[in-house]
């Protein structure tokens, strides 16, 4: 039981590191984003250089922007979803068996998509076109985000099968 509580501490801490580390580094994408568009469109209208550089960094900037917003957006449960029928079945065996039945396919989704991001992630052999930058790095973030997603998606199936409330 002692090794169990100190894998629990260990998780959390881990969690607590990780969730701002996220938060953080989603504002700066988005900052990223904002300062690079609005220079793109300026530079379109005063032409004192090229931004074609840019593209390649607004891209990447979004994409992990996405999957970092996403994982957080999933392990505080916040993330868009239709719970017409979740509440009303909410406090019932029926809801909690849904709620499990979807935490599973939940987790199953999120295999498949660490397993085939993370393929994709090992198959990508090219560079931008610009930056001469490994493309390696814009889908690595596929299988770091999934293995996230994973981690917080058996959290919530573990305290359902204890029947723990998951807020």
């Amino acid at each position: 039981m002692g090794e169990i509580l100190e894998e629990i501490k260990i998780l959390l801490k881990i969690d607590r590191a990780l969730v701002p580390a996220l938060k953080w580094s989603s504002v700066g994408c988005l900052a990223a984003l904002l300062v690079l568009i609005a220079a793109g469109i300026f530079v379109r209208f005063v032409p004192i250089g090229s931004m074609g550089w840019a593209d390649e960094i607004i891209e990447w900037a979004f994409v992990y922007m996405v999957f970092m917003g996403s994982v957080v957006l999933w392990r505080e449960r916040s993330h868009f979803r239709v719970d017409l029928v979740p509440q009303w079945l909410a406090g019932t065996r029926g809801g909690r068996a849904l709620d499990i039945s979807l935490g599973l396919l939940s987790l199953v989704f999120f295999l498949v998509f660490t397993y085939e991001g993370t393929v994709l992630a090992l198959r990508t052999k090219d560079n931008s076109p610009i930056l001469d930058i490994p493309k390696v790095f814009w889908y690595v973030i596929m299988p770091l985000s999934g293995m996230a997603f994973i981690g917080y998606t058996v959290r919530d199936l573990v305290l359902l099968f204890r029947r723990r409330p998951l807020s």
